[in-house]
């Protein structure tokens, strides 16, 4: 609901621990920061993070680019997850702005190239259309909108080889993925992100598939159990019997997990430009 924060996870100072090394092992098994599809940012550019989280995205930007002429702008419902505006680089700043709401005049066509990463966990079916039309009232002509979320819908257990052990993890992946409806939120739309783009005037539009290195599969694995016990904290009352077998079936997972057994979520990389300019 447009002026609501309906998020489902926590924002204590282990929730920032998550995110940041989620955002790192995303950096490591994506390869870039900035599609390497992506003209390169002019000098006095501008970008955009939506759903920035703890801002350590636009952090790495940052150290990639070396470019202090470049403004960089954070945007959520809720920034204290954020740095200090005094510890960050003067090109670099937050502000609090719920992107199912129309973004404020003054930024519209303003950013050379807009960047947003697991929106899926605050956005329904009927936000989506809604969220692209803000994305590109943000965008100038010809502007870049580059859009990471994960694809459920393509999850599977990995192991490192036929006898490892995957009965649990296998249990709390079947409830991650065909659990109740209200627990999905209705977000399908993932599967439709380049026809609803280019409804909305979007053109150059590609998804990519993404599958990471198997080096990785423990520590993103890891990650979601994570993430599986901040939703639990925050949607189960402690004593109920929901929290109390979510507890269990991840502590057997996280055992299979540490002798091979790994949760494959499928990454949509989706790119996409804003007609006009050159």
């Amino acid at each position: 609901m447009p002026g609501q924060d309906q998020y489902m996870l926590q924002r204590d100072f282990q929730a920032s621990c998550r995110l940041n090394l989620q955002t790192y092992l995303w950096r490591d098994s994506l390869g870039y920061i900035i599609h390497p599809a992506i003209p390169p940012l002019p000098a006095n550019g501008r970008v955009a993070d939506v759903g920035t989280g703890t801002g350590l995205w636009l952090a790495q930007l940052h150290s990639e680019q070396q470019k202090g002429s470049i403004r960089m702008d954070g945007f959520d419902i809720d920034i204290t997850q954020c740095p200090t505006a005094g510890w960050l680089p003067d090109n670099i700043h937050f502000q609090q702005w719920n992107a199912t709401e129309r973004p404020p005049s003054e930024l519209h066509g303003q950013f050379d190239l807009v960047h947003l990463r697991l929106v899926m966990i605050g956005i329904s079916n009927e936000d989506v259309s809604a969220l692209v039309e803000h994305l590109s009232l943000l965008l100038k002509p010809g502007g870049w909108l580059q859009w990471e979320e994960m694809n459920n819908f393509d999850n599977k257990v990995l192991t490192v080889d036929e006898a490892t052990p995957k009965t649990a993890i296998t249990e709390l992946l079947q409830w991650m993925t065909i659990g109740p409806k209200e627990r999905r939120k209705g977000n399908e739309w993932r599967l439709t992100i380049p026809g609803v783009l280019q409804q909305h005037g979007f053109t150059n539009v590609t998804v990519e598939n993404h599958m990471d290195p198997p080096h990785l599969r423990r520590w993103l694995t890891e990650v979601s159990f994570q993430t599986l016990t901040e939703f639990a904290s925050k949607q189960f009352a402690p004593d109920s019997k929901e929290a109390t077998w979510l507890t269990q079936i991840l502590a057997d997972a996280h055992g299979e997990c540490k002798n091979g057994a790994a949760i494959h979520m499928g990454k949509l990389i989706c790119l996409a430009q804003k007609v006009g300019g050159h």
